[in-house]
């Protein structure tokens, strides 16, 4: 029996194997725009020559009530700037939470318990204020001295 001893070809076999790989992206990538392509082509024919009546219409609703609403739009952004918010509800005005401890309890990965004084109710009201004529040497508003606990020699 005859066997055979000669070298395999390997440039070859590399000129082979990169064509046959160059030309399987090429015809993927051929594949894929095409299909993409197509698809495109069908979602425009489906969905991209209606119109979309109901979104249009609330719209339209939504513009009228706010332009012939009890106040229109533009008078009440004309008002908000000549008088400001001087004369709005203390029930609207912005101020801290004293009940909103999310973002105190920390980051998700560091869970960590929010220490009680953080988590105190609010504050009570200050007094009313004390009459000019009450005697009162200074201001209760203003800090007095500090007291220096240390002993000198």
């Amino acid at each position: 029996m005859a066997t055979d001893k000669s070298e395999p070809r390997v440039g070859l076999i590399f000129r082979i194997a990169f064509l046959v790989i160059v030309s399987l992206i090429c015809i993927r990538a051929a594949l894929n725009s095409y299909f993409d392509q197509i698809a495109s082509a069908e979602e425009q024919r489906k969905f991209g020559d209606i119109a979309p009546t109901a979104l249009i219409n609330l719209r339209a609703d939504e513009d009228k009530r706010l332009k012939e609403g009890p106040m229109p739009l533009d008078k009440a952004m004309q008002d908000m700037a000549a008088k400001g918010r001087k004369d709005v509800s203390p029930d609207v005005m912005p101020s801290a939470s004293a009940r909103d401890i999310g973002p105190l309890q920390g980051w998700q990965k560091m869970p960590f318990e929010v220490p009680p004084a953080m988590t105190a109710t609010a504050p009570e009201p200050a007094p009313a204020a004390v009459p000019a004529d009450a005697g009162a040497p200074h201001d209760a508003g203003t800090p007095g001295p500090k007291k220096n606990n240390k002993k000198n020699p």
